[in-house]
């Protein structure tokens, strides 16, 4: 392993890079102003950036803002979002450099172990420990937030992947429509039946699968197969495995059958089942409610069901934290701004207007009276699931498991290889990726 100056180093490169690129362009929706980081005359300003460039997310954020500077006269949020994946982490590396972090960031849990560790993101024991609002949160949910031992985000967006299907096409197709699939083999011979093309292309996909970005769909099979992502204790990648091998290879035989359209689920706007491009897909519960909001026309005609097992029940089950920054000149302010999210109308209201699920005790009875029909499964399906591994790496072993999928999905190699392949390449990586 590479003594701390070589890694160091490595990082310092990454930073400087990160600067340079964020220096030739960005892709937030408002530009942030170093200078607005603070206060003067009286008035504060915080800074919020959040992940994602949706738009009913974009509309919930709209409003609860305004509502937080109505009620904190003086106080001005600053509002930027930017996509997933490279976008966001290029252009908070470069903040961090730079000295101009946001305030408060809603990012994924992927970022923990990597940003906790070196020292970006605060502690909040000390603000949560004086904070009614931590007793009432799912014991789950705030463990996802916890890295060696301290508490740095605050989960509040749940995002497991359920099944949904189209009840009005299974019916055409002649397939019962309350009738979900059961089995990895039913989900196959579903697909290829629901799947239209014109010519040789897909028009309507059997399967929502991506092709680009597809290391959370894949982690669903993996675990439904026994299989695990990684032995964070010694490092030790297991997508090679023959569990995640099988799965992988499942996937990949459904993608080159055309059963879906290409699509990179980093990008919200290619989402196939919410655009009604998908006959069945795992996805989202804000999925299930944006597709009904957009087609109203498909008011009753979605499924909701929890994932299919196969060796085991599992499900990836992602998280959106709040992040509080440790460059933040405004933290008393930004926990304030914090607690309102997390507040026990917030959470309705994020359920209400997303689709979100609840992440309070207080909340859960609620939550599963409203749509018996769905939230239950979904309430399951984030007890059980599983999210991004707590690595500080985790970012880079998903890119590459996914650059890896994506060439067995287009024949470049197959999809043993490309597993054999990611482990193999993660192994060399690993003496400059772990930092302490």
């Amino acid at each position: 392993m590479k003594r701390r100056k070589s890694i160091m180093t490595a990082l310092c490169v990454t930073v400087l890079a990160s600067v340079a690129l964020t220096a030739c362009g960005s892709n937030s929706t408002e530009q942030l102003n170093p200078k607005d980081n603070g206060s003067s005359g009286g008035s504060k300003t915080l800074t919020f950036w959040r992940a994602g460039t949706d738009a009913p997310e974009k509309a919930y954020w709209t409003r609860v803002i305004q509502e937080f500077e109505a009620s904190h006269p003086g106080v001005k949020v600053n509002y930027s979002e930017v996509p997933f994946g490279n976008d966001m982490e290029t252009k908070l590396n470069a903040a961090y450099a730079s000295g101009t972090a946001p305030d408060v960031l809603s990012y994924t849990l992927a970022s923990v172990a990597q940003r906790a560790n070196l020292g970006q993101y605060e502690p909040l024991d000390a603000y949560t420990d004086k904070w009614d609002g931590k007793s009432d949160m799912m014991e789950s949910v705030l463990n996802t937030g916890m890295y060696k031992d301290k508490l740095y985000g605050l989960g509040f967006i749940p995002d497991p992947r359920v099944l949904l299907w189209r009840k009005d096409l299974f019916e055409a197709a002649g397939l019962d429509p309350e009738k979900p699939p059961a089995s990895w083999e039913e989900l196959a011979k579903d697909a290829e039946l629901l799947t239209k093309k014109d010519g040789n292309t897909t028009v309507t996909a059997g399967l929502a699968i991506p092709t680009a970005n597809a290391w959370t769909f894949w982690q669903s099979f993996v675990l439904q197969n026994g299989g695990k992502i990684i032995d964070a204790d010694k490092n030790e990648p297991l997508f090679d495995s023959p569990e995640s091998i099988e799965a992988t290879q499942y996937i990949v035989d459904l993608v080159k059958k055309g059963v879906t359209i290409p699509n990179d689920s980093a990008k919200s706007n290619e989402n196939l089942f919410p655009n009604g491009k998908a006959a069945i897909a795992y996805d989202s519960p804000a999925a299930y409610v944006n597709t009904q909001k957009d087609h109203p026309e498909l008011a009753g005609k979605i499924g909701v069901s929890g994932p299919i097992e196969r060796k085991t029940k599992a499900t990836f089950a992602g998280m959106r934290l709040l992040f509080m920054s440790s460059q933040s000149k405004q933290k008393d302010l930004a926990f304030e701004f914090m607690q309102t999210v997390m507040s026990k109308e917030e959470t309705w209201n994020r359920y209400k207007e997303l689709g979100t699920p609840v992440v309070l005790n207080s909340l859960k009875d609620d939550y599963i009276k409203d749509k018996p029909e769905m939230n239950q499964a979904v309430f399951d399906a984030v007890s059980y699931g599983e999210g991004a591994a707590k690595v500080t790496y985790s970012s880079k072993m998903y890119e590459i498991i996914s650059q890896h999928l994506e060439a067995a999905f287009y024949n470049t190699k197959s999809a043993e290889q490309a597993m054999k392949d990611a482990a193999a390449e993660l192994k060399k990586e690993l003496p400059n990726l772990i930092t302490n």
